[in-house]
């Protein structure tokens, strides 16, 4: 046996097994972060504007309330 099939045997996906530099986890991090950022950004834009049409629906029913007295 090689030193190459021990490696396989003890590590099956030895060759297939890349490492990263550290300049490219610091990339990918950041990719993931700056991602998870834009989908909280979203989801607390979905949630004002609900936010904003209860008001104007609110608003609309107290106006209605006070042209009716």
């Amino acid at each position: 046996m090689t030193s190459e099939n021990t490696i396989s045997l003890i590590q099956p996906n030895a060759l297939e097994t890349r490492m990263h530099p550290t300049e490219e986890l610091l990339r990918l991090h950041r990719r993931e972060r700056l991602a998870e950022a834009e989908r909280q950004r979203e989801a607390r834009s979905l949630t004002a504007g609900r936010r904003w049409r209860a008001l104007a629906r609110y608003a609309t029913r107290r106006a209605e309330a006070a042209e009716q007295r």
